[in-house]
């Protein structure tokens, strides 16, 4: 027997029968101690309540936790040496007392020596059970989230008020310092989530759409964010930020060029991609690296709108020298901020109209044809408003609403001519048709290959936008069987090879012997199948077949999900559903995934190839 069993203090309470046989001196019942002596420990705990801690234990050392302080009886409780009472508790709290470890013993419960209690006793002191390690390196990625997800500052876990939070929801847990999570913590979060990233790149992603977003801060300091769109097997559409950097040089495309190519190279996406994005030195830095580019939707709409109100600036103006003293103001860079604007300020007419006279230094008014005029310029600028919000959604597909979009605000803008407007509000109805006619951005809308097929495979619209201009529809309908016909080109070609490869696996080695021919009973059954198997067909042919099955199916409902559509119906179309794949991803817009950084960053990925680093 070990030197701890002999000296344990259970021996108090139990009396030695033979070599692994005890008896409880309370109840008199014999238990086995063979191998260790928990099993006695767990009889005194219940049902006698006697718990023994080792001297070796020690107490926490954050303050005691008063739950109440009722006076115990003076037979209830025996104080070890050097500890604090401990007083017995009730029936609700025994869970907590059976995960201490502190130096006290709690004399039987019998009837001759009943506890008296008067309402919820108190803990005192009690030195917690240690948690396991994989509990601690749960809590710790918990914890993680309050500085990757709420930009926490680090030093939140050496405020007492914390400490004594965490405590009380789990007093077994230790607080990793500031320095282990700037310094460990939180540069392996960083390397498990680009793991994942990579994984989930490497198994879902088959064509992808990225979207960058360049800035310059307050100390001159410049910034590129780089985003990924995809859509997954099980068609969900996904967004994942591959970079976020800051460099010393300015935002020019040799710059730019650089450093996307450093990105998509490292992430193995140069073979996948596709850009959605405007901006003149982005089209340049693209032009550099030879990558397929259709432009910004929102961004193309927002130059539109923004050349047609600058003529008319002198009512616009007046608004806003009323608005600085109390309502919301427009953006120079946003044209729906001006829309936001002269809407909110029709809806406080009357209240505008009130004040404004009661004031000793007011802004010059609007007068009742004015007022008339700002109303007609919301009717007018409200379509367009719709069309940036729907283009500017993260949350679904928006390339294939970019043409039927920019079909809808040119119908429109024709039937506002022919309404009894004021002279100002005409005029701005012909500068948004001259815009939307005459900007070559514009003109290459319907134009581009990419947003038609997109356009296309959306069974919310199918061919419905191209009936109108047959050679239209002949060019997108040749596009999409011409690129599903490659689709299944590659798949037949990667089964013939692994037929190949099996036939060969199948065949027998070379032998000294010479091979006995073998008779099978299905021979002739499988030589008749064989023979009254239909041809396959070319693949032109198949894909001709399938894309016409698909624009043969109704036309799906225009509130309902694209995506969903073909999640369901992808094993009646096998190979014009993995093309549906690889365009939808295509974004009308960038505008979503343009931020800028804030006064609560705390994390900057100062190179794409190391840890983070942090300010």
């Amino acid at each position: 027997m070990s030197q701890d069993r002999r000296t344990s203090d259970i021996w108090k309470h139990f009396s030695k029968v033979d070599s692994s046989i005890a008896k409880c001196d309370i109840c008199k019942k014999k238990y086995s101690y063979k191998t260790s002596l928990s099993n006695l420990k767990k009889h005194l705990n219940n049902p006698h309540l006697i718990y023994l801690y080792t001297e070796t234990d020690t107490l926490q050392n954050e303050p005691a936790i008063d739950i109440d302080d009722p006076v115990p009886s003076s037979s209830c409780v025996k104080v070890a040496k050097g500890l604090s009472a401990l007083t017995e508790p009730s029936c609700s709290s025994g869970s907590i007392v059976n995960q201490a470890n502190a130096v006290h013993e709690i004399t039987p419960i019998s009837k001759s020596n009943p506890l008296k209690r008067s309402g919820q006793l108190a803990i005192r002191n009690f030195t917690p059970k240690k948690i396991s390690v994989d509990s601690q390196k749960k809590l710790d990625t918990a914890l993680m989230k309050l500085f990757i997800k709420d930009l926490q500052p680090f030093s939140v876990v050496e405020d007492t008020g914390f400490k004594e939070f965490v405590n009380m929801l789990n007093p077994g847990y230790k607080i990793p310092n500031r320095h282990t999570i700037s310094k460990t913590l939180i540069p392996a979060a960083y390397e498990k989530c680009v793991n994942d990233v990579k994984s989930t790149i490497l198994n879902e992603l088959d064509m992808a759409c990225l979207t960058t977003d360049c800035w310059t801060s307050r100390d001159n300091k410049s910034y590129i964010a780089i985003t990924v769109h995809f859509i997954n097997n099980n068609f969900n559409l996904k967004s994942i930020l591959l970079s976020f950097h800051s460099f010393i040089e300015k935002h020019t495309s040799d710059n730019l060029s650089e450093q996307i190519d450093k990105t998509l190279n490292e992430w193995n996406l140069r073979q996948k991609i596709v850009f959605a994005d405007n901006a003149y030195n982005i089209q340049n830095a693209l032009g550099h690296l030879k990558f397929k580019h259709f432009g910004c939707f929102a961004h193309t709409l927002n130059l539109i709108v923004q050349s047609a109100l600058k003529k008319e600036n002198d009512l616009i103006d007046k608004v806003k020298n009323i608005c600085t003293h109390f309502l919301l103001q427009d953006v120079a860079t946003r044209w729906n901020s001006t829309f936001y604007m002269l809407e909110r300020f029709v809806q406080l007419e009357t209240s505008i109209r009130g004040t404004m006279g009661l004031l000793d230094s007011a802004p010059p008014c609007l007068n009742s044809d004015e007022w008339i005029v700002i109303k007609e310029f919301c009717n007018i600028l409200r379509p367009f408003e719709e069309a940036t919000r729907s283009v500017s959604g993260d949350q679904y597909i928006t390339a294939s609403l970019v043409i039927v979009i920019a079909q809808g605000l040119k119908n429109v803008s024709e039937k506002m001519k022919n309404e009894n407007y004021s002279f100002k509000t005409l005029r701005l109805v012909n500068n948004l048709l001259n815009g939307m006619r005459d900007r070559q951005n514009w003109g290459n809308i319907e134009n581009s290959k990419t947003l038609k097929i997109c356009t296309f495979l959306d069974p919310r619209f199918k061919n419905l936008p191209f009936i109108h201009n047959e050679h239209m529809l002949s060019s997108v309908k040749n596009d999409i069987v011409e690129l599903t016909a490659q689709i299944i080109s590659v798949h037949r070609s990667e089964s013939t090879s692994i037929e190949q490869e099996a036939q060969t696996s199948n065949q027998p080695s070379d032998t000294l012997t010479p091979e006995v021919k073998q008779f099978s009973i299905w021979e002739s059954i499988d030589k008749c199948v064989s023979q009254m198997q239909p041809s396959i067909g070319t693949s032109t042919s198949r894909a001709i077949v399938e894309v016409q099955r698909y624009i043969e199916e109704p036309v799906l409902k225009r509130n309902r999900d694209p995506l969903e559509w073909w999640q369901d119906h992808k094993y009646n179309y096998p190979y014009l559903n993995v093309l549906a794949r690889r365009m939808l991803c295509c974004l009308g817009s960038s505008v979503p995934f343009q931020t800028t950084p804030t006064s609560k960053s705390v994390l900057t990925l100062s190179d794409s190839n190391g840890p983070p680093s942090f300010t």
